[in-house]
């Protein structure tokens, strides 16, 4: 089968997934009707340069409005992308911290890293078993 890939997909890189799913976590999960540079950098313990820097490669694929100086805000592309990357995550976060037992912050910081490299079957096979 063979996936089409949208323009904003290609040349998502690792980290900009992750800026990404950052911004939706603090915009929807946590429901802060505005994000700004700072908040996104707090949350990952970057520098605001380093935030700025992903935002425009953000904002050039289409994924948030942003504009110096300026709040950030996702696009529907950006929101239903980044919806995805957040609940991958999630499945991956709660099988470790609730099937394996894995310590909460450890599960956290491993899904994270998981997310990027994992199979779609393995996922597929993670979130039948936490459905199950």
């Amino acid at each position: 089968m063979i996936t089409l890939l949208t323009k904003s997909q290609i040349g998502l890189t690792k980290a900009l997934e992750d800026y990404l799913k950052v911004i939706y976590i603090i915009q929807i999960v946590k429901k802060k009707r505005i994000v700004r540079v700072r908040d996104i950098a707090l949350f990952m313990q970057v520098k605001m340069s380093s935030v700025t820097s992903a935002l425009k490669k953000l904002s050039d694929l289409g994924l948030i409005n942003y504009s110096k100086r300026n709040y950030v805000e996702l696009t529907d592309e950006g929101k239903e992308l980044a919806s995805k990357l957040y609940k991958r995550w999630e499945v991956i976060y709660l099988f470790l911290k609730d099937v394996l037992k894995v310590k909460e912050e450890i599960a956290r910081r491993d899904a994270c890293k998981i997310e990027h490299v994992i199979s779609k079957e393995t996922y597929d096979a993670i979130r039948k078993t936490l459905i199950d």
